[in-house]
């Protein structure tokens, strides 16, 4: 658009042009299917800010159509995820703070398969392949969780919100049995109602709310990941007014497109609520559809921190060990 290389064969802008209105004309050739967000397809979803609209298959592939009717691999009842016990303390995004941490055990971690992202740089992008997942019930679930070994319990992915239902019900049956602490990492983009719901029950077992804030420029957040940041930043002011104590918040510091410019935007609207929010920024590695991306710079690193560390007091870096294959 303006003569200046991208970094990546995947996006064909540089970064300033991808900030820019006119970026939204490459996100379809981007991003595939994102014609399904608030589509008029005859078969529609209202789980997360997709909405989508098909008549084959929403975003996920969590719900489908077969034989003209639509059938949902998950309810609240049953999810298609995959589940393992990571000892205390684990490489959790929050683990830099949070007082599970400190306790002996193990974490349930909860892997959802489906996602309502599409990011260019998923870190965990085995998600999209929905039938490798176990397909579970709440009590299979809840029984796991039982075990006194158990201290808390991750919900992630993927990203849990195209799940919710199942999740928040699976939750829900564990702290009547136990006390163990209810923990989320998602995009936030999820069903207002639900997010509520989920923090709510972090917030009465001692759990975090852990927002993956993707960028800050609108158009930005399109062309990295297929979808509007919107609704996660309603969903995070909304969640601050209720339980404000449950919240935190990562970054991914995808090199040469999520730099200083975005971390100021988002941490400038964290300490507009709090300047206590606990914010990490996390080193990149080449994966998925940007994995001819290198290492983020040590240098972009060092001005991302700074930068948050103006409006915020809690500031964390993560994936540290990255930095010592990392350019300048």
């Amino acid at each position: 658009m303006c003569g200046n290389e991208t970094h990546t064969d995947t996006i064909p802008i540089c970064p300033n042009c991808a900030r820019t209105e006119r970026a939204l004309s490459y996100v379809p050739k981007i991003h595939e299917g994102f014609e399904k967000i608030g589509g008029d397809g005859k078969f529609k979803c209202r789980l997360c800010s997709n909405e989508c609209g098909f008549d084959d298959f929403g975003l996920c592939r969590l719900r489908v159509v077969k034989d003209g009717k639509l059938v949902s691999l998950t309810s609240s009842k049953k999810a298609v995820l995959y589940a393992y016990e990571d000892p205390l303390p684990t490489n959790c995004c929050n683990a830099w703070f949070c007082e599970g941490s400190k306790l002996k055990g193990t974490n349930l971690a909860v892997f959802y398969y489906g996602c309502n992202f599409n990011c260019l740089f998923c870190q965990n992008w085995s998600h999209k392949n929905v039938s490798e997942g176990w397909v579970v019930d709440v009590e299979e679930m809840v029984e796991r969780a039982m075990n006194e070994r158990v201290k808390c319990i991750c919900h992630f992915g993927g990203s849990p919100e195209p799940q919710l239902p199942f999740a928040i019900e699976f939750s829900r049956e564990t702290l009547k049995r136990r006390d163990v602490m209810i923990c989320w990492e998602w995009n936030g983009a999820g069903k207002e109602s639900l997010a509520i719901k989920a923090s709510k029950l972090s917030h009465e077992s001692g759990g975090t709310v852990k927002f993956d804030l993707k960028a800050w420029n609108p158009y930005l957040h399109m062309i990295l990941t297929g979808r509007s940041n919107e609704q996660t930043l309603k969903n995070f002011e909304r969640i601050f007014d209720k339980y404000p104590d449950v919240l935190s918040a990562t970054t991914l510091l995808v090199p040469y497109y999520v730099d200083e410019r975005e971390i100021e935007g988002i941490a400038k609207f964290l300490a507009d609520l709090s300047r206590d929010i606990p914010y990490s920024l996390l080193i990149f590695h080449p994966d998925y559809r940007l994995s001819d991306l290198p290492i983020t710079p040590r240098s972009q690193v060092k001005r991302c921190y700074e930068v948050a560390r103006k409006y915020l007091n809690r500031v964390n870096i993560g994936n540290k060990f990255l930095l010592a294959y990392a350019p300048l």
